[in-house]
C-alpha cells in the first residue's frame, strides 16, 4: 500500500492502525481498471469519488496526482487500482476531528479475469435507502461481507440483496440489470444503490450505441428476474457478466444485447 502525499506515492510498511478509516470505516474509496492508456473511464470515477467525499464531508484528492501516481506504480499491463480517502487519525471515540487530518491511500493489484458468469443467492441482509454505506462507496463494508458469506454458504458466487421493504437493490459488489422486452431495467436510486460508474456506462451505451433498447429504472419485486430474458451484473473490475442462476434456478446467459454491452467494457 502507498500513501499519496503532495502528489507523490510513499510506500507504507504496515497498516496505519490509528487512522479512523481503518478503525471505524470513516472513509471512502473508488476501484477501477488500469491499462496502457491509464484509468479506464477515469473522468467518471473521479466524479464518483467526489460524490462519496462530499457525502462524508471529506476533501476530494487531486485526481491528476492520483492518476500520475498510479501510472508510476502500475506493475503490469492490466491492473486494478484503488484509492482510499480517510478521515485520518484522531482521538478515541466518534467526536469529529479536523478535516485537515485526512489521508489518501493507494493500492494496486494485477488484474485477474473474472468468471464468465455468476450465480446469485437472495440473502437475509437488507439495505436501507437512508444508509450512507448503501448509497456511497464507504469503507464500512460489514453488510456486504455478511451478505457474501451467506451467499457462498448457500453455494452461490454473490449475494442478491433486497431493500428493507423487499424490492431489488443489487448484488453485494455489483450493479444489477435485466432485459425485459425492449427495455433494460435496474433498481432506481431510491432502492439503496449507488448511482455508480457501471450504471452510467450501461445507460450511455443504451442511449448511444444500442438505442433499440430503452433504459428503465424503478422499484421492482424480485420475481421480475425469473421472467427476464437475461439478468446481468456489472462493476468496474468484472465489467458486464451474465447471471446463470438465482437461488438455484438456472437462467439463460446468451443474449445479443449482452454481447453488445460487453463490447463497451472489454476485458
Amino acid at each position: 500500500m502507498w500513501e499519496l502525499i503532495d502528489g507523490i506515492a510513499h510506500k507504507i510498511d504496515g497498516l496505519p492502525v490509528a487512522d479512523r478509516g481503518f478503525l471505524l470505516g470513516d472513509g471512502v474509496f473508488e476501484t477501477f481498471r488500469i491499462d496502457d492508456k491509464g484509468i479506464r473511464f477515469g473522468d467518471m470515477h473521479a466524479v464518483s469519488l467526489k460524490t462519496s467525499c462530499v457525502a462524508l464531508d471529506l476533501p476530494m484528492p487531486d485526481w491528476l496526482d492520483a492518476c500520475t501516481a498510479f501510472g508510476r506504480l502500475k506493475p503490469a499491463r492490466n491492473c486494478v487500482g484503488k484509492i482510499m480517502v480517510t478521515r485520518g487519525a484522531g482521538a478515541r471515540g466518534l467526536a469529529p476531528i479536523d478535516a485537515g487530518a485526512s489521508r489518501i491511500f493507494l493500492s494496486i493489484h494485477d488484474y485477474q479475469a473474472p468468471a464468465a458468469s455468476f450465480s446469485l443467492q437472495t440473502v437475509s441482509v437488507r439495505r436501507s435507502a437512508f444508509s450512507l454505506a448503501a448509497r456511497f462507496k464507504t469503507m464500512s463494508y460489514a453488510d456486504n461481507l455478511a451478505a457474501r458469506r451467506e451467499a457462498v454458504a448457500a453455494g452461490a458466487d454473490m449475494a442478491l440483496i433486497l431493500t428493507e421493504d423487499g424490492v431489488l437493490s443489487g448484488a453485494d459488489c455489483a450493479s444489477l440489470f435485466w432485459i425485459s422486452g425492449d427495455r433494460v431495467c435496474w433498481p432506481s436510486n431510491d432502492c439503496a444503490v449507488r448511482d455508480g460508474v457501471t450504471r452510467a456506462i450501461v445507460q450511455k451505451a443504451l442511449e448511444r450505441d444500442v438505442s433499440d433498447y430503452a433504459p428503465h429504472a424503478g422499484r421492482f419485486a424480485p420475481d421480475v428476474l425469473v421472467q427476464a430474458e437475461a439478468v446481468f451484473i456489472g462493476n468496474a473490475v468484472i465489467g458486464i457478466r451474465p447471471v446463470h442462476a438465482i437461488d438455484g434456478r438456472d437462467l439463460p446467459t446468451r443474449h445479443n444485447l449482452l454481447t453488445r454491452l460487453q463490447a463497451v467494457t472489454p476485458d
